[in-house]
């Protein structure tokens, strides 16, 4: 039986997840122990709340680069109001929240308003913020995360399955609900598949790009409160990467750069794919220029499929500008 382009694509996901399991019971035998297991599956649900995300994004024909600013500000937050004093989580929650909100409002504000292309107004907004907080803690940690946040990072359900992992398949059914059995879902797709005819048919561009915006910010202050549950202090290098992985798992989970397509599904399988490289890197011990190697060698693979499949209508008329 002969597979179409849009399955070969789908099947790249799962393609990486399955080199890297023939790869590690041929080197790492560890890898299939059950606290390693564990490790995989929460690194796997932090990158896909954040990726899901960055789905949001992608598909009104953006990429949203503030991500990794947006986790770090949520643990300097977090630290900075309820890690010296007991008691003020909720205010620290509430102070996260309004910050990605108006984080993604600030890029909505420059995307929608100003006409800055995504890339660069997402960009601009990474800059700020980091510098902000470097500003702000000169580069020092002066707290903890409380005690009560930690269940959520590194807690566990029956000794087995993290929490992490349950939070993030609960983001990943309500983004997919959103996207496929709602008016708004469908909103998102039309934009980013052809902007204009949506506007003719009657969609708020605007708001939808801006929802996608602030969704993406969401998603990222969320990714943040778990990983801040996780490491259990301040870390500066908290949110680096995550911009590029969660692109990087949006990509290859076969979403298209050009707007108008892309599943939750496929980009998930994407960051169980990724999560399990980064885990299986770090375990051979693996220097950081080959773990930056692979990465990009992934996402190269994956750029090439999406350029292969997405080819213009008058090349391939089995191309569909929402993928089911």
């Amino acid at each position: 039986m002969r597979l179409s382009r849009q399955q070969l694509v789908r099947l790249a996901p799962f393609a990486v997840l399955l080199l890297v399991v023939l790869a590690a019971m041929l080197v790492e035998p560890r890898f299939f122990g059950p606290a390693n297991l564990r490790n995989v599956a929460r690194g796997a649900a932090f990158l896909s709340v954040v990726a899901v995300g960055q789905l949001l994004v992608v598909i009104v024909r953006g990429l949203d680069l503030s991500v990794g600013a947006v986790i770090t500000t949520t643990l300097l937050l977090t630290v900075e109001i309820a890690g010296t004093v007991e008691g003020r989580l909720p205010l620290a929650i509430l102070a996260v929240v309004v910050a990605a909100v108006a984080i993604g409002a600030l890029n909505a504000f420059l995307v929608v308003m100003r006409r800055v292309p995504v890339i660069l107004a997402t960009l601009s907004t990474f800059f700020l913020i980091q510098g902000a907080g470097l500003w702000l803690t000169e580069g020092r940690s002066r707290g903890r995360v409380p005690d009560e946040l930690r269940v959520i990072g590194s807690g566990v359900i029956g000794r087995t399955v993290p929490v992490a992992v349950v939070i993030a398949a609960v983001v990943v059914v309500v983004v997919a609900l959103i996207l496929h059995r709602t008016t708004f879902g469908r909103s998102i797709y039309a934009v980013g598949a052809n902007p204009d005819a949506a506007h003719l048919s009657g969609v708020a561009r605007r708001r939808t790009t801006t929802l996608a915006l602030i969704g993406c910010s969401s998603l990222a202050m969320l990714t943040g409160l778990m990983l801040a549950g996780n490491v259990g202090f301040y870390d500066r290098t908290l949110g680096v990467g995550f911009d590029l992985d969660s692109i990087s798992a949006v990509v290859l989970g076969g979403a298209s750069l050009m707007g108008g397509s892309g599943r939750v599904g496929g980009t998930v399988a994407a960051a169980v794919g990724l999560a399990a490289l980064d885990n299986l890197l770090l375990l051979v011990g693996a220097p950081q220029p080959v773990q930056l190697i692979a990465k990009g060698l992934v996402l190269f693979l994956a750029v090439l499929a999406a350029g292969w499949l997405f080819r213009p209508a008058g090349e391939d008329a089995s191309r569909s500008p929402v993928s089911a």
